[in-house]
């Protein structure tokens, strides 16, 4: 007698997931997250005519152990990487209750690092980052 894989006759939960094509609803936070912040490094790289278009965005879960809690990191280029600015998704994403406050936080910071990067202000690069 043979079973089918997604018949469920003992309770025992879902045999396979909900969603599976690649729709919004598939997607976790941590993925939105990440792919507005590429989308925000996107508009300074812009605002700053070509001087951040060799810098590599990273997203990364915690700051490491340290004694205050660090929003984003630069760390200049080396000859053996590329200048990276790294921001702190659930630091971040805990200090925001919308997605406007979120989009506004995720500018500045990118803004602030990016400016001490290329050596431009950070309202120049994000507007309203040098409040």
């Amino acid at each position: 007698m043979s079973r089918s894989p997604s018949r469920d006759r003992h309770g025992r939960g879902m045999r396979r997931e909900l969603f599976s094509a690649p729709v919004p609803a598939a997607r976790t936070r941590a993925a939105d997250f990440d792919r507005l912040a590429a989308r925000i490094m996107e508009r300074v790289r812009s605002r700053a005519a070509g001087e951040l278009d060799a810098v590599v965005l990273a997203v990364d879960r915690v700051p490491p152990a340290t004694g205050e809690v660090e929003l984003g990191r630069v760390f200049p280029a080396t000859p053996a990487r590329p200048a990276t600015i790294v921001v702190y998704r659930l630091p971040i994403s805990s200090r925001c209750t919308e997605r406007s406050e979120l989009v506004d936080l995720l500018g500045r910071i990118i803004g602030e690092q990016g400016g001490l990067l290329c050596g431009r202000s950070a309202s120049e690069l994000w507007p309203g980052a040098g409040d």
